[in-house]
Order: structure tokens, then sequence, then C-alpha cells
């Protein structure tokens, strides 16, 4: 667990050896699903935390914090693997993206900050996710942040549509 909260910390300080290490170990796409879970766990723990608001804990909630954390990135990093193979002729595996892109969750655990705090994490999340393309897929800055940018929407956009089962879910029950 140390190497990979170490890997991820690293990737979170622009340390381009952090995801070239992840390139080339076969149990980086598991690392980085472990790096997005937690931060989505801490991420709805911490702020329940920090509003007061333990007491109204849900499981629910959790599962679609997992969820969703899980599937944006996923979304993501499969959105900008797309868009930098198809619109910009990289020809590196998804697999690559997918693990790189794991590493890059650490900032936003700055949500727990409050909004502009959060934004500013949100931020830095879009620039590690930058320099994780660049890596992954070999693209120049400026194709690498369209790459980004596209596959952002994307998450965006699936995550919006995710949350609608769950908010019928908890209605019913």
């Amino acid at each position: 667990m140390g190497k990979i909260i170490s890997r991820a910390w690293r990737a979170a300080l622009l340390n381009r050896k952090a995801f070239t290490e992840a390139f080339f170990d076969d149990d980086a796409a598991a690392d980085g699903a472990i790096v997005v879970a937690a931060v989505g766990a801490i991420t709805y723990l911490g702020t329940r935390a920090r509003l007061g608001a333990l007491d109204r804990f849900s499981l629910t909630d959790l599962l679609q914090i997992l969820i969703a954390s899980v599937a944006s990135w996923l979304i993501l990093a499969f959105a900008t693997w797309i868009t930098a193979t198809r619109l910009f002729g990289s020809s590196r595996r998804p697999q690559t993206m997918i693990a790189m892109h794991g590493l890059a969750a650490l900032p936003l655990v700055l949500e727990l900050g409050g909004a502009i705090v959060g934004a500013v994490g949100l931020v830095w999340y879009l620039v590690v996710l930058v320099v994780a393309t660049q890596e992954a897929s070999d693209l120049d800055l400026r194709k690498s942040v369209v790459s980004v940018l596209v596959g952002f929407a994307a998450a965006v956009l699936v995550r919006a549509l995710i949350s609608v089962p769950f908010a019928v879910f908890s209605g019913l029950f």
C-alpha cells in the first residue's frame, strides 16, 4: 500500500518517473483503482465529517460515490485514449492510459477544504492528467490538453447519468 501512495503522491507532484514506473508495472491499473476508490471514500467521509453530518452517513451514498468515481476514472481515461489515438494518431494501449490516469486522482482530496480549495484540487488534477496523457501517448502538450478536456467532458456526462438511477433507488426506499 505504501508503494501505491508514494507513486500517487509523486504523480501529483508531476514527477514523470512515477508515470514511467506505472508504464512498466502490470499492477498499475489495479493500483489506480485503489487510489481512485480511496479518494472517493475519503472525500465522502471527510466532507460528511467537515459538515458535522456523520450521523447521516449512508451506505447507498458511499456506494454511489465509489461507483461514480471508478466509472468516471475509466470513462475519462478511455475517452482521453480514444481522442489521443483517433484524433491525434497516438498508438498506445488503453490500459496504459487507464493505469496512468488512476495515479492522478490524489489532488481531488482537496475537495475536503470546501468549494474554492476543491476547485484548486480539480485544476491540479487536470494538470496531472495532462502530464499522464503526455507520458501515456507521446503527444505534445496541446494535443494532451485537448485529449484530457474531451475525456473530462465525457466523464462529467456519464457521472451525471449514473446519478439518476441512484436518485430513483433512494426515492423508492
